[in-house]
């Protein structure tokens, strides 16, 4: 990952922290609030919010660098093997954890986000804060969920179909599409 697009994900993971209640800190929460905020970009921007893979895990999809980076905030031994990449750790050492829940050392880089960004960020963390947390099993465990969890390898989801689960009409998922295979040719 590119060191712009880690200071996008710190920027995106301080941002949630700093802007939800204090008992939507832990990292189910977060992590979900990424997650609807990206899915919200896609709908209605049509491009992704932040570079990461969506994985479909037992509870639902999570960021997975995002989720890696959280992990290593709380000193999780899961993660050993991820320590050696230091540019996660670096943005895992800007958030701290005490009482199971996530708080940031730091302010978020607002220059980092854009206004559609804040926009789908301010959404997502809304939803999440009147959601419990079978209600957000529920509205996460798509069909998109369940093909990625029942197939081999790492089960990531396909970002166009996570877009039209979401209402996207098929010229919005057609330029997500797009601008994705264009973001990925760069690299």
């Amino acid at each position: 990952m590119k060191k712009e697009e880690l200071e996008k994900l710190k920027a995106v993971l301080l941002y949630i922290i700093q802007h939800s209640k204090q008992d939507r800190r832990d990292v189910y929460s977060i992590v979900k609030t990424a997650y609807y905020a990206q899915q919200d970009h896609f709908v209605y921007r049509a491009l992704p919010l932040f570079k990461d893979k969506i994985a479909a895990l037992p509870f639902g999809p999570v960021p997975s660098a995002m989720y890696d980076i959280l992990k290593m905030a709380r000193v999780d031994a899961s993660v050993s093997v991820y320590q050696q990449n230091q540019a996660l750790q670096d943005v895992a050492l800007c958030i701290g954890f005490e009482n199971e829940r996530f708080y940031a050392k730091e302010s978020a880089d607002l220059d980092r986000l854009s206004v559609s960004d804040i926009e789908s960020l301010n959404a997502a963390i809304e939803k999440v804060s009147c959601m419990n947390f079978d209600e957000i099993v529920a509205d996460t465990h798509s069909q998109e969920w369940h093909r990625a969890y029942s197939s081999p390898g790492r089960h990531y989801m396909s970002d166009a179909n996570i877009a039209r689960e979401a209402g996207a009409d098929e010229s919005i998922v057609s330029y997500l599409q797009d601008s994705l295979d264009f973001l990925e040719a760069l690299n």
